[in-house]
């Protein structure tokens, strides 16, 4: 049963601290915000992790996992047609901001933003996964063009700032129109595509 307790103790901090970069950012959050939204002490958060710095690589770790597992081995693996699979990744991304009230942009776009810069324990993982994401769009594309992967890296490269450009303005205008206006125009450069 403490086993338990604590694991969940750990959830709240990790959970508390991705919502609270999210919508404050890095720089913006302090270890006292942690412990006044999760009702926690210091010493149970240095149980943890050893600095806002090691909980931040724990928020972004985190991201990864679900980014792997729900479009890099998920959605973009799939053996769907590859129209159908880019498609489905903006509606995964569109489904996951319109549940919320305020749009605060990408999770990870946000931290790509503010930490990339700063340190690169930060940048790198960051990277990492966007350099993976580039290439499964790019598998994609070669299944609908013909071209080698690495003839689509530019393009898939260009989607992604497309996808990141839309949740910014996402998050400047609140108006989840102007995302779903975007996501369509891409989704018809898809099928333009698949038509070549």
């Amino acid at each position: 049963m403490e086993v338990y307790n604590l694991r969940n103790t750990k959830e709240k901090i990790l959970t508390a601290t991705e919502q609270l970069i999210y919508k404050k950012g890095y720089t913006g959050t302090s270890i006292n915000d942690i412990l006044d939204e999760t009702a926690t002490g210091k010493g149970q958060f240095y149980y943890y992790f050893d600095s806002k710095k090691e909980a931040c690589l724990a928020v972004i770790d985190n991201h990864v996992k679900i980014w792997q597992k729900h479009l890099l081995n998920g959605i973009l693996s799939r053996d769907e047609s590859p129209l159908a699979n880019l498609k489905e990744m903006l509606d995964w991304i569109y489904s996951d901001h319109a549940q919320k009230k305020i749009y605060y942009g990408c999770p990870v776009g946000n931290l790509v933003i503010e930490l990339s810069a700063l340190d690169e324990d930060f940048r790198k993982p960051l990277e990492q996964l966007f350099s993976d994401l580039q290439k499964k769009i790019a598998e994609n594309l070669s299944a609908l063009t013909g071209l080698l992967v690495k003839q689509n890296l530019p393009a898939a490269h260009a989607i992604i700032a497309q996808i990141q450009g839309s949740l910014l303005l996402l998050k400047v205008t609140q108006d989840l129109n102007v995302l779903e206006s975007n996501f369509d125009l891409l989704k018809t450069s898809f099928e333009k595509v698949g038509e070549k």
